[in-house]
């Protein structure tokens, strides 16, 4: 489905994007996450029912139910255009629904599922650059980062959280971007988890581990865009990672997917990288539906089963944003 005639600019579309995202918010389920098996994302569940068709899938109870998540105002508040104050307040105030202490988890529920370091790094960020919270408190989210490093390199979840010793890139380069961003801000400590948490990240790029996806995340693009803010946000990391992520943003090009599509065109515009983009806001803008919305796509997964989670509402704040970068292109 095409948009409207009107949403023929970027500028246009991405405003149409904004009241279908106002719409959901006002909507009881409308920014929930659904799952499905496979990442065409063609057959969805609702989380409510997640558990009994996981079971009945793959003959093996997950332990718990998945409620209500908050994946949308977490992954959402660092697009949304920071003039919108009256959403991003709303985003940030369902992030506080999942924060206990300086620990941000993914589900409301907080005896479902622990917090973990890539929910809390990405919310901890996004809080801070939409001004929510001051460099003290992103200090301490910082300092809570460092105590979930293993061998130096930041874990997904802390020791005490019960869920073991795992690793993930884009995780791992999230909760990168808050310590350096920490340490720019008083933290005094944490260079060593900094170095090898760096070192990870960069290698993961370098060696082209990343086309295979990841733990948590299985589009490449993913990582991608998440490490291309690092080069964005840090100049000696941009030194290192400008190169390799042009490179790599330039032969993914294959892929068509809205979501990955999007990512890539965050990515180049971080980096400075106008190769494509002309052709990326083409294609958001054709692929955008009537509603302002655009289809909903897998973006993480629960890990040892792939079970995909994706929405419209996610989706389109990809889209969304990326749009309003490309509007000069």
């Amino acid at each position: 489905m095409h948009p409207p005639e009107a949403a023929t600019v970027p500028r246009q579309a991405a405003d149409h994007a904004l009241a279908f995202i106002e719409s959901a918010v006002d909507s009881p389920n409308g920014m929930l996450s659904r799952i499905a098996f496979d990442p065409s994302f063609t057959d969805t569940v609702a989380l409510a029912d997640a558990r009994a068709v996981i079971e009945a899938e793959f003959g093996a109870d997950i332990g718990f139910d998945l409620t209500d998540d908050l994946s949308a105002p977490i992954l959402g508040l660092p697009l949304l255009p920071w003039e919108e104050r009256e959403l991003v307040e709303h985003f940030g105030r369902s992030i506080g629904q999942g924060t206990t202490g300086h620990r941000v988890r993914l589900f409301v529920d907080g005896t479902v599922f622990p917090a973990d370091t890539d929910c809390t790094a990405v919310a901890a960020q996004a809080l801070h650059d939409t001004n929510l919270i001051s460099d003290a408190e992103l200090v301490r989210f910082a300092e809570e980062l460092l105590s979930a490093a293993s061998d130096g390199v930041v874990m997904v979840y802390w020791p005490n959280g019960g869920r073991g010793r795992k690793f993930d890139p884009v995780a791992a380069a999230n909760a990168l971007c808050v310590l350096k961003e920490a340490r720019r801000r008083g933290m005094s400590e944490g260079d060593d988890v900094i170095a090898a948490t760096g070192k990870y990240v960069s290698e993961h790029l370098e060696s082209g581990a990343y086309l295979a996806g990841s733990r948590y995340y299985p589009s490449p693009d993913a990582f991608l865009q998440v490490v291309s803010r690092l080069a964005e946000r840090f100049d000696d990391l941009r030194q290192a990672l400008e190169k390799p992520l042009a490179e790599a943003i330039i032969a993914r090009e294959d892929d068509s997917w809205v979501l990955d599509v999007a990512l890539r065109a965050i990515a180049a515009d971080n980096i400075g990288l106008e190769e494509g983009q002309r052709q990326r806001r083409k294609l958001l803008i054709e692929s955008q539906e009537a509603d302002g919305s655009w289809p909903a796509a897998p973006y993480y997964k629960l890990g040892r089963f792939p079970v995909y989670f994706g929405s419209r509402v996610l989706t389109t704040l990809f889209a969304a944003n990326a749009l309003r970068r490309l509007e000069r292109s």
